[in-house]
């Protein structure tokens, strides 16, 4: 039995003129993956930017490793361990792989200062968990 890593239950989000969430659930356990589909305006970006902090929700309850969470902002959502993989990847050609990899949340050292040799080094783990031996990151 795969243990439950989020709940959401009746969720709603409402904008002037239009109710884009009513009462959804979503459930996500261990080792699962799921695809968001629906035609254009089904709620899929709304339910995602919940998720993700970008949006809080009118009404609803939603429950991180079996804990009610409200969350805050996208940083908070990233701090509990969200992430969300956008349809539409913009990397930045100029940039290295690590620093696109990272893009605005790089390791860092006391002070604020980027720690380079932790990003390449976890670059080169996301590289290789993702089966990628030849790109230097």
């Amino acid at each position: 039995m795969s243990r439950l890593l989020l709940k959401m239950e009746g969720i709603v989000k409402r904008f002037p003129g239009v109710v884009a969430l009513k009462g959804v659930d979503f459930e996500l356990k261990a080792g699962e993956v799921h695809a968001l589909l629906g035609e254009n305006g089904a709620g899929k970006s709304t339910l995602m930017k919940i998720i993700s902090g970008a949006l809080a929700p009118d009404e609803g309850r939603i429950y991180l490793d079996g804990q009610a969470t409200a969350i805050a902002s996208p940083q908070h959502a990233q701090a509990l361990g969200i992430s969300t993989v956008h349809q539409e990847l913009s990397l930045i050609p100029s940039l290295s792989i690590a620093e696109n990899i990272f893009l605005g949340r790089h390791p860092r050292r006391r002070g604020g200062v980027i720690d380079w040799e932790a990003t390449g080094a976890r670059a080169r783990e996301v590289l290789r968990d993702l089966d990628l031996h030849d790109l230097d990151p």
